[in-house]
This record gives structure tokens, C-alpha cells and sequence, in this order.
């Protein structure tokens, strides 16, 4: 607002000496000002646009309450700011209407009463509301500032719990209208009356709390009333449902420090904490619950459907929630939930018919399972796994191949289009013969044997891949094409990236033989990513070490799942070890 408006000529300006009784709380001195009738007509107009206030238009008949400040404050406004009760209480005598009115920030002396904490004025002004004509309680309670602030935020912004309360005595219907996430950050935490304070959802401050990683504010409520961690929203979550929900581990400690029973409380599905933290995969509250030994009886605790906390980590194809939980021996496998289903059906459901990868989350989850001596309930398999693929299935499998068969094509033509053209753009050129200058060193010859494994390798690979992208094709030989064109592709990579190194080395022998040599180490190791498959492989004896031990790994069941996992992989690694063996060879003959 402009300083032009505030000075308008319709404005009426304070007068200092009812300014200095306001603010010094003179009561002698209001007195000898005040008029000796009472005004009972509207002293000041409060517009609806936030304007400041402005005067009648008689401003010579106007009550001297009737005078503003710059700000817009009245007389109520600044003896409510001090807390000068009996000002307060003269003045609403007086010019009852000034209870709702506004200074520039849209505040009325309630707001200014309620942020300094002065309980007494604000009781009167509440009292005053109550008596006058026109003046609605709930209309002064729940004016809001130019923030959106009632008069209760910013009680509860400056901690005064005893205008809080008042405030909320005064009207309930406040409780719909607080934002509990900002209560809680500013008073809640030092009262437990308005900490029990509810919104349309049920949440109370606690609830927010728990969201939002406020450790210390969980310990402050619980500190002053433990009660509040048993009161649940209107979906059945109690507070630790929702630091679980969010993987507030600190949250979850302090909850658990304060009231150890926590881990009986169940939601509307008859899911505790772990089942929550699950569903929601925070891996570190299943982490955290898992090392707790006094948590024990979490872990194979079935919610109202039958479900254990590892029929729902199967359930969302979540590893790594998973491998905590079996790693843990407290949790039991073969648990059957209502269906009959125990965790290892649920998981050869989860795998998906027709083309997909042997290390996607649901077939790892099934191995993992599988190693670990998981059973399956007892139903007939063909009841669980389907066999037959319908019109659909079909059609969904045939778009899976076209797909596939784009993104690799895109790979292997980009590999073949590299080694065709290193093989004419030789490392170290060509003499004025045109032959090439390092066609006589080791190093050279082995180059040129790795680029044309590599150039043949990624041609074959798009040859066999066209043909899976062919529709006309059987889904079965297309099966065997992609799975010829991944080996292929696989095999080309690692020889390309052989043929790089051995460029690289060309280049930097004659200058620095050490820094070439380096060079080549670092490429290789570039090698351990392209064999990316044998990270979730480790990562499942390492949870089933967990489990069984390494006594375990070596039992003759697990030898054979071992070895149904090694059979797809030694052959590519086989014909890898036969190419780089022909590279390093050949150039001695």
C-alpha cells in the first residue's frame, strides 16, 4: 500500500496523547480523553479488500477511538500488543467494534493479544465478542492476517499454550482450521491438550511429526504424554505407521524408547510398522527392525489377509527388502497367508511368461527363495503357474521382441560401424607405400585380430536380431535368435573394448611404455561391469550365507540350482577366454 493512502483525507490520525495512554497504559490519561457517552454506532468501517481503516463521513463527529496509526492500529490494537487489560477492556466499552478491526496486516488485537501472549486480554476480547450485537465469536477467532494466520497460529508460532487453550475453548471449530504441520513445529510439542488436537483427516500433531524426521519433537510430545502415540487417523495409521511409512529410522527409535508396545499397534489392515515399512519399501526401518532383538515378534506377525512381511516384499519385487529379511533367521519361509499362498508362489507368479531377463527382481527373488529352502503351499502347480499364453499373451510377447530387436539392432550396427572404422583408421597411419607404419609390432597384429572378432561378432548379432524383429517367425525361433544375438552382442563388446586398449597401447608405448600399460589395466577393468549378472549372483550367497551358512552353499541341492545358473553364463565365458586366447596368440604365428 502506498504512503499516500495511509495518509488519505478520509483517514483519522491517532492522537499522541491517546497513543501514549495506549501504549503506556495510562488509565487516567485514556480517561480524560475518552468522551463521557458512549459511542454505540460502528466506529471504524473494516472494508472487505484489506484496505487500512478509515473514518465516517463526519470525521468531526467521529470518537476519538476512531484514530489510527500510520500501520493502521487502533487504540485496542496497541493496548492488546502490551497487554494492558484494563485499556483493553475501557476501550471495548467504549468501541466494541474495534474487536474486528484491521491494521495494514489485516490483524485484529486479537491476533496482536495472541502473539504477545497476553491470556488476560485475550480472554476479555473473547468475552466482549460474546456480549456484542453483531459480533460474532467465531468471526473475531477466525479472522486471518494478510500470512492466512489465525489468531491461534500465532499463539502457537510464540509457544503460549494458556492463549492456545483459550483460544480453542472459545471455539472448537478452530481445530479444522489449524495446519497442524506448522503447530507442531511452533507450540504443540510443549502442551498435550493441543497436541491431541485432530484435523478432517484425523491426523494429529504427532502423526506430522513422525513425517517429518523430527526426532526430537516425537520425544518432546511423548515426553508429555505417551498417550498420543495410540491415537490413530481416520485410514487406522498411528504415528509410527507413518515414521515407518517415510523410513524415519530416528523416529521410529524414539517411539520405540518411549513406548515399547508400539510394535502391537495394527491399521485399518491389520498391518504393524514392519508391515507398513515394507509396503512402502524403507529398507532402513526393515533394516533397523531386524537387528532389534526385542522387535522379534514383528517378524512373522500375518496382517488380516494372511500376509507376512515377506509375502509383500515378494509381492513388490523389492531385493533388497527381501534379502534383510531372509538373512534374518527369526523369518520363517513357509508361512501361508489366507489364499494358501505361501511367499515362494507368490514369487513364481510374479515372473513373467515369454521373454524377459534371468536377473530381473522377480526371478532373483525366486532363486533367492529357491537356494534358501523356501516350499511352495500345498496347491497343484498348474493352479498356480500358467502354461498357455492366450491371443493377448501372444500379441504382448510379439510386441516385447519388436521392441527388443529396435534397441539391440541400434547396438550392433553402432558396434560394427566402430570396427570397420578402425580398421582402415589404423593407429600410428600409413608410410608413403600405404602401408601401415606398426604393421610389425606384436601389439599391431593382435589390434587387428580383435577388430575383426569384433566387427564379425556384432554383424552376426544384427543378422540374428533382424530375424527376431520379424513377425512372420514362430515365437519360439525368435526365442533362439535374440538369445544367439544377446551372446553375440556380449562377446563383441568385451573384444571391442580389447581392441581399444590394445590401440590406446599402440599410441602411448613409444612415448611412455608404464602410462600405456595403465591405460590398458584401467580399460580392463571395464570387463567386471560387462559381466553385470554376477552382482545380484554374489549378492544371493551372500544372503544365503547369511541364512545357512556356508555349510549351506555346498549342500547338493544348491550345487544343482548353482549349477542350472552357471550353464547359461560358461559358455559365453568360454568363447570370450577362446577369443581373447586367439588374439594374443595369432599375431605369433
Amino acid at each position: 500500500m502506498e504512503r499516500s493512502d495511509i495518509q488519505g483525507p478520509r483517514r483519522i490520525p491517532m492522537d499522541p496523547k491517546l497513543l501514549r495512554a495506549a501504549g503506556t497504559g495510562d488509565k487516567s490519561l485514556l480517561e480524560r480523553l475518552l468522551p463521557s457517552i458512549a459511542t454505540a454506532e460502528l466506529a471504524i468501517a473494516v472494508p472487505n479488500n484489506g484496505d487500512v481503516l478509515s473514518a465516517q463521513d463526519d470525521p468531526a463527529e467521529a470518537s476519538i477511538l476512531r484514530g489510527v496509526t500510520v500501520g493502521g492500529n487502533t487504540a485496542l490494537h496497541i493496548a492488546a500488543t502490551h497487554g494492558h487489560l484494563e485499556l483493553a477492556e475501557m476501550i471495548c466499552e467504549r468501541e466494541r467494534s474495534l474487536v474486528v478491526a484491521r491494521n495494514v496486516m489485516l490483524e485484529t488485537p486479537l491476533h496482536c493479544a495472541a502473539s504477545a501472549g497476553h491470556h488476560q486480554v485475550v480472554s476479555s476480547i473473547v468475552s466482549f465478542t460474546r456480549d456484542s450485537n453483531g459480533i460474532g465469536v467465531d468471526t473475531a477467532l477466525r479472522a486471518r492476517n494478510r500470512d492466512g494466520r489465525t489468531a491461534l497460529h500465532e499463539a502457537a508460532r510464540n509457544g503460549h499454550v494458556d492463549v492456545a487453550v483459550e483460544l480453542m475453548s472459545a471455539d472448537p471449530g478452530l481445530a479444522d482450521m489449524v495446519d497442524h504441520a506448522e503447530i507442531a513445529n511452533e507450540l504443540l510439542k510443549w502442551n498435550q491438550i493441543l497436541a491431541k488436537i485432530t484435523d478432517k483427516s484425523g491426523s494429529t500433531p504427532l502423526h506430522y511429526a513422525a513425517s517429518a524426521k523430527n526426532d526430537k519433537m516425537v520425544k518432546l510430545l511423548l515426553e508429555h504424554d505417551t498417550c498420543l502415540a495410540y491415537i490413530s487417523d481416520l485410514d487406522g495409521l498411528f504415528p509410527v505407521h507413518v515414521a515407518a511409512t517415510m523410513g524415519r529410522v530416528g523416529v521410529i527409535s524414539a517411539f520405540i524408547e518411549q513406548c515399547p508396545d508400539l510394535d502391537e499397534l495394527l491399521d485399518n489392515k491389520g498391518r504393524n510398522l514392519l508391515h507398513t515399512a515394507v509396503e512402502h519399501k524403507s529398507t532402513a526401518i526393515v533394516r533397523y527392525i531386524c537387528e532389534r532383538s526385542e522387535l522379534v515378534k514383528l517378524m512373522n506377525a500375518r496382517d488380516y489377509e494372511g500376509n507376512t512381511h515377506l509375502h509383500l516384499a515378494v509381492r513388490n519385487e523389492d531385493q533388497d527388502i527381501v534379502s534383510l529379511l531372509i538373512r534374518n533367521k527369526r523369518v520363517c519361509l513357509n508361512i501361508m497367508n489366507n489364499e494358501g499362498l505361501t511367499p515362494l508362489d507368490l514369487s513364481i507368479i510374479g515372473v513373467e511368461d515369454g521373454l524377459t531377463y534371468v536377473t530381473n527382481p522377480a526371478h532373483w527373488i525366486l532363486m533367492c527363495l529357491q537356494w534358501n529352502g523356501a516350499r511352495y503351499g500345498p496347491r497343484r502347480m498348474d493352479h498356480v503357474v500358467r502354461k498357455d499364453l492366450g491371443p493377448e499373451d501372444l500379441e504382448k510377447e510379439s510386441k516385447k521382441h519388436a521392441s527388443l530387436s529396435q534397441s539391440f539392432a541400434i547396438s550392433t550396427v553402432v558396434i560394427a560401424t566402430m570396427a570397420f572404422g578402425a580398421a582402415f583408421a589404423l593407429p600410428g597411419g600409413y608410410r608413403a607405400d600405404g602401408t601401415p607404419t606398426l604393421a610389425r609390432r606384436y601389439t599391431f597384429k593382435a589390434f587387428v585380430i580383435a577388430d575383426t572378432f569384433a566387427f564379425i561378432f556384432s554383424v552376426l548379432s544384427t543378422y540374428f536380431i533382424t530375424f527376431d524383429g520379424a513377425e512372420l517367425m514362430s515365437l519360439r525361433l525368435r526365442r533362439y535368435y535374440v538369445a544367439f544375438s544377446i551372446a553375440l552382442l556380449g562377446m563383441a563388446t568385451r573384444i571391442l573394448v580389447a581392441t581399444f586398449a590394445l590401440a590406446i597401447y599402440l599410441v602411448l608405448a613409444p612415448v611412455s611404455n608404464s602410462f600405456g600399460i595403465a591405460v590398458c589395466v584401467i580399460t580392463s577393468t571395464s570387463e567386471l561391469l560387462l559381466h553385470a549378472h554376477t552382482i545380484p549372483l554374489c549378492k544371493l550367497a551372500i544372503t544365503m550365507k547369511s541364512r545357512v551358512g556356508w555349510t549351506g552353499l555346498f549342500k547338493s541341492q544348491v550345487r544343482r540350482l548353482v549349477w542350472s545358473w552357471f550353464k547359461y553364463q560358461i559358455p559365453q565365458f568360454l568363447g570370450v577366454s577362446f577369443i581373447y586366447i586367439s588374439i594374443f596368440l595369432l599375431p605369433l604365428l
